[in-house]
């Protein structure tokens, strides 16, 4: 398991050990993670969030009412740079959409989104409600044809100016991403990337334990998909003072 997942800590293989039917403790894959030199390395603590990120983390009480959307980069040699447009599900963590694209229009964007609804409505049926879209202020979630595009669809959020960290959830997939993915692969093609991503989208939703997924207090872990599609219940974050703050940010937000 350690060896086919190197990017793992012992905390997650040892959930997904027991996922998969042993019977093992914490502490006995942190020594025989340790034995065989498979120990993941710490990587340097994450500053702490700004507080305005965590006010957007408190919204959700259930699927498809907060989605994030953003943009990365991956390289592919002999390609150059490509773009990573990613929408997630922030009640699940479900990674809705990865669409690869050579080009960083609105067009491309809504794209995404496209895709995003599709695989919502698959799952889910036709959305009920329009779910709130959380974005920065790049240059494709500004532009009149991007805005024309969700005007019916979503309640579009911008963050804030400079304060990037308020996209929190997204630069954490993107890190996630480029780790346990990106990193580790030499893409042929944009078309062998986007095979590779797909992969990764699979085992992101339906493999990967997420530590922010807990069924009840102590519980291991589980993944976006038994959230998302299986309705598993999770623990929500009961701090309601900032559950008011954060709504109060996101009207402001949204009347500016």
């Amino acid at each position: 398991m350690a060896t086919k997942n190197p990017w793992y800590g012992y905390k997650r293989i040892a959930v997904m050990c027991r996922r998969a039917g042993m019977s093992i403790g914490n502490r006995l894959v942190y020594r025989i993670m340790k034995a065989h030199d498979l120990l993941k390395r710490r990587s340097p603590p994450q500053p702490e969030l700004q507080h305005a990120q965590r006010l957007f983390e408190l919204l959700p009480q259930g699927p498809n009412e907060l989605w994030q959307a953003d943009v990365t980069y991956i390289y592919i040699p002999g390609f150059g740079w490509r773009y990573a447009v990613t929408v997630i599900d922030y009640y699940s963590r479900y990674l809705l959409a990865l669409h690869l694209t050579s080009s960083y229009a609105a067009a491309e964007v809504l794209v995404a989104l496209d895709k995003a609804i599709e695989e919502a409505e698959r799952i889910h049926g036709t959305l009920r409600r329009r779910p709130t879209l959380v974005t920065d202020n790049g240059s494709s979630f500004i532009a009149r044809r991007f805005l024309a595009g969700i005007k019916e669809r979503f309640s579009h959020v911008r963050i804030r100016y400079r304060t990037p960290t308020q996209l929190g959830l997204l630069e954490r997939f993107h890190r996630t991403l480029k780790k346990e993915e990106v990193y580790w692969r030499m893409y042929d093609s944009p078309d062998h990337a986007r095979e590779c991503l797909a992969e990764f989208r699979k085992r992101y939703n339906e493999d990967r334990p997420h530590w922010a997924l807990l069924p009840a207090p102590g519980a291991d872990p589980i993944t976006p998909v038994e959230v998302y599609r299986d309705a598993v219940a999770i623990e929500i974050p009961k701090w309601q003072g900032w559950a008011k703050e954060a709504q109060r940010r996101i009207e402001a937000l949204s009347a500016a």
